[in-house]
């Protein structure tokens, strides 16, 4: 074990002194002691106050940099806050005009479907109207068809009134056969000639009080309502044919007559032909039963005597032996062949109908 002694007690040094003030040396100015605290204070003061100046302006500057730099942060911070609701504003508006271009190409979607169905339902519009109009065709096609038949029909039960008549002069029918006359609803065909068959066809409606309706019938079933009037026009311009129950009337020319010279000996005549022409074929194969009808035949000498000499029914025909043998039954005495064939060449025949001037 080491054992060291003890340490001395630390040297505390004495104060010294103060020491007595030196005298300045002569010559020179004795320095006051308050004069140079005062100074020194002042040096304090003048240095103090620099100090606080130059803390206030560090001070101030910090303050200067703090606030520009929070001036900076708001400029940054509205800066930002403008670029954010100038964003905002933008995707807005781009959203705004994104649903619009959305809003309009849907309402376009809407606009082609719904044309696309304006269109769909105008094709089956279409459809049924052409289905319609076909129908409606076909109908009236169908109804002009049957109705075109039934005239048809009428114009050959108008023809049918005439089989198997009597044919007679309308001069010598009954008051009550004559359309104006009628004393009860009756109906009447008429034929007049022309048309494609020879005739033209007419159904008459007479009803008391001269009441009288015409049509016009046609073979392939046109029905044409002619005025009173005007059928009257065409019936005293042209002879006709009018049957009525059992009996087929004719009206010729008025006073009408035959004259020609007596025959050759291989020549016919036929008074009912040459009368009635064109209704002659007509007449003859529709109004077939025993004719009233007839002509007479006068023998007319070079003096202008007439005398009557034959007759001839509806269709018959004579020849030049008939007219001879006409000539001797009318003599008062037996006439030699020569002297008869004389006289028949040197006068002539006029033939007319029998029982009326009409």
């Amino acid at each position: 074990m080491n054992f060291d002694p003890p340490a001395p007690p630390p040297h505390r040094p004495h104060p010294r002194p103060n020491p007595p003030p030196q005298q300045p040396p002569p010559g020179v100015e004795t320095v006051d002691p308050a004069a140079l605290i005062a100074a020194r204070t002042a040096a304090v003061a003048r240095n103090r106050q620099k100090s606080e100046r130059a803390s206030l302006i560090h001070d101030m500057l910090r303050i200067a940099g703090v606030l520009v730099l929070f001036g900076g942060v708001v400029w940054v911070v509205h800066v930002k806050h403008r670029h954010n609701v100038e964003e905002a504003r933008l995707q807005a508006a781009y959203e705004a005009e994104a649903q619009a271009a959305r809003a309009k190409e849907h309402e376009e979607a809407d606009a082609r479907a719904e044309a696309r169905r304006a269109a769909d339902r105008a094709v089956e519009a279409e459809i049924r109207r052409k289905e319609e109009e076909r129908r409606k065709e076909a109908a009236r096609k169908a109804d002009a068809q049957r109705l075109r038949a039934a005239n048809v029909k009428r114009h050959d039960d108008a023809l049918k009134r005439f089989h198997r008549t009597t044919l007679d002069l309308l001069s010598s029918a009954p008051a009550a056969d004559l359309p104006a006359k009628v004393l009860a609803e009756t109906w009447y065909s008429c034929v007049i000639p022309g048309g494609r068959t020879g005739v033209i066809v007419y159904e008459i409606q007479a009803l008391p009080g001269k009441v009288i309706h015409v049509t016009r019938l046609d073979e392939t079933g046109e029905v044409t309502d002619v005025p009173l009037e005007e059928f009257n026009r065409l019936a005293s311009a042209h002879p006709y044919l009018l049957a009525k129950g059992t009996h087929c009337y004719y009206k010729g020319a008025k006073n009408w007559e035959m004259r020609v010279p007596v025959p050759a000996a291989s020549e016919r005549l036929d008074p009912s032909r040459e009368d009635l022409r064109d209704l002659y074929g007509f007449a003859s194969r529709e109004c077939n039963k025993q004719a009233a009808l007839s002509y007479e035949v006068f023998f007319r000498d070079v003096g202008g005597a007439e005398t009557r000499i034959l007759g001839v029914p509806f269709g018959g025909t004579f020849g030049r032996t008939e007219v001879l043998e006409g000539l001797q039954g009318i003599s008062v005495r037996k006439v030699g062949a020569d002297a008869l064939k004389a006289r028949a060449n040197e006068g002539g025949l006029v033939i007319r109908r029998k029982g009326s001037a009409l």
